[in-house]
Formats: C-alpha cells, sequence, structure tokens
C-alpha cells in the first residue's frame, strides 16, 4: 500500500469505529510464523545469546541513536517520570514502525522489552536487527502462549525491566489521536504489581514532504507519570483503573499539543 493508501485506510477505520484494524500488515510471505519452538531471549542458546549480544551492540543501538538523532529527531519531555522506576509497563501509541526506538531513547538507562504482533517476526536482516533488539512476539500455538507469559513474567519480576506494550493493538502510521485501549498492557501491571507508565507521541512539522507529497513529521515524545495499582482493588478493577488513567493523561496531552478536543470521525 501507498502511505496516501494507509492514510484512507486509517480515515475509513475511524470512521467505522475499527480502531484495532491492522490497515498495513507485514505480508505473510515476509514473516516467520511464531509457535511453540520460538527462541524467546529466556530460551537462547549460548551461541545465539552471543550472536544477539554484538547485533545489538554494533548494529542496534547506533541505529536507535541515528534514528532519534537524524530522523525522527525525538525530542523527550518527562524523562524524570522514569527515576527511580524498576519494573513498569510502558504504554505508548502506536504510530510508525520504529516509534519502538523512540521510547528506548526515552527509557535510555532501562532496558525495554517490546511486545509485538506475530507478524513482526521478519524473514531478512530487519526482522533478525528486531530479535536483537529486544522484541518479543506475540505466539500463535497454546503452548507457545505459555513460553511467552513466562517471557514476560521473567522481565518484570526477574529482569524487573521495562515492558513496551501498546495498548490501541495495531499501528496507525501518523495518527495524531489516542485510541481507545486493549485490556493486555494494564492485566500484565495489575497481575504483577508494577506501574504504568503511560507515553504518547506527538508531531511537529520538518518542513519537508515524501515522495508521495506527505509532510514529514518529527517525534516529541510526552511520558507522564505513572500510574500504580490500587492495593485495595480487584484485578479487575486495576485493569479499568489503569486502563483509564493512561488514556485521559494521553488525551489531556493530546488536546494540550494540538489545542483540541477528542473526537472521532463518524
Amino acid at each position: 500500500m501507498t502511505r496516501k493508501e494507509v492514510l484512507l485506510a486509517i480515515e475509513e477505520c475511524e470512521k467505522n469505529g475499527k480502531f484495532d484494524e491492522h490497515v498495513d500488515p507485514i505480508p505473510k510471505e515476509l514473516t516467520i510464523p511464531v509457535t511453540e519452538d520460538y527462541h524467546y531471549p529466556n530460551k537462547r542458546t549460548a551461541k545465539e545469546k552471543i550472536k544477539y549480544f554484538f547485533e545489538k551492540i554494533f548494529i542496534v543501538k547506533p541505529f536507535t541513536v541515528y534514528q532519534n538523532k537524524c530522523c525522527l529527531k525525538t525530542r523527550v519531555f518527562g524523562r524524570k517520570n522514569l527515576k527511580g522506576l524498576k519494573a513498569a509497563v510502558l504504554t505508548c501509541n502506536h504510530v510508525a514502525k520504529f516509534d519502538c526506538l523512540a521510547v528506548k531513547h526515552g527509557a535510555k538507562g532501562h532496558k525495554t522489552y517490546v511486545v509485538a504482533a506475530p507478524f513482526n517476526n521478519m524473514k531478512g536482516f530487519l526482522g533478525e536487527m528486531m530479535r536483537a533488539g529486544d522484541m518479543l512476539p506475540m505466539n500463535t500455538t497454546m503452548h507457545g502462549t505459555v513460553a511467552f507469559n513466562k517471557m514476560v513474567e521473567e522481565v518484570i519480576k526477574v529482569k524487573k525491566s521495562f515492558l513496551l506494550v501498546y495498548p490501541e493493538a495495531s499501528m496507525w502510521w501518523h495518527y495524531e489521536k489516542p485510541r481507545p485501549y486493549k485490556d493486555g498492557a494494564f492485566y500484565i501491571a495489575a497481575k504483577y504489581g508494577v506501574p504504568v507508565v503511560p507515553q504518547f507521541i506527538t508531531y511537529r512539522d520538518s518542513g519537508k514532504k515524501d515522495g508521495e507529497g506527505i509532510p514529514i513529521y518529527h517525534f516529541d515524545l510526552h511520558i507522564c507519570e505513572p500510574v500504580y495499582p490500587k492495593e485495595e482493588f480487584s484485578k479487575s478493577e486495576n485493569i479499568e483503573y489503569l486502563k483509564n488513567s493512561a488514556f485521559e493523561a494521553c488525551k489531556n496531552i493530546y488536546e494540550n499539543v494540538y489545542g483540541k478536543k477528542l473526537s472521532y470521525a463518524k
């Protein structure tokens, strides 16, 4: 799909209230199925660990710096809200293929794993780099889902790291508004008693356009204050509380930055 076609598809999905639709998924022939045989970081062989270590150091990290400094020109607001945090669930609007690199840039000093849809487990060089960059693709089998859940638990309870989960459940390229959230990220936070750190990307115009005449935007990453589960709440109550609090924080950023109330086309 061209980017203009993607934008038209997003517009149509918004009108129909299909906010979790994958408008531009990666073609199946370019992906590797995520099954029970998939090696999450806690199941990698010694050879795999060494390979991914060097790929991360010499390719992924320099590429992350390049994307944020030279392409996205990411500005980070609210990094102080991460100070002192250990295990946490990060949420962010999903608006570009490399927006996870903006989140990682904002969270520098904290290791960040990224939950991804199964079709992100791609063949070739890009897929290899995504796996080296701590991507955790969701599994497509029952036994594989158990392995995925164990990896999530290890990230939170053992590694005391950050886990980025996109609560909108799909990528809408350069979409401005926060979309309705799914429960997954907040279920994890409620289950393990860790905070949610809502984050929201807004855009500033670079003054340039791409080959299709569409404006090229630079990123501003807004990191909100952490929201903690409440001890007096049940798990289901905490899921709703965390989800609503995170959405409200991002809605406020949207309205303050763009100077307009949140509403959706019908």
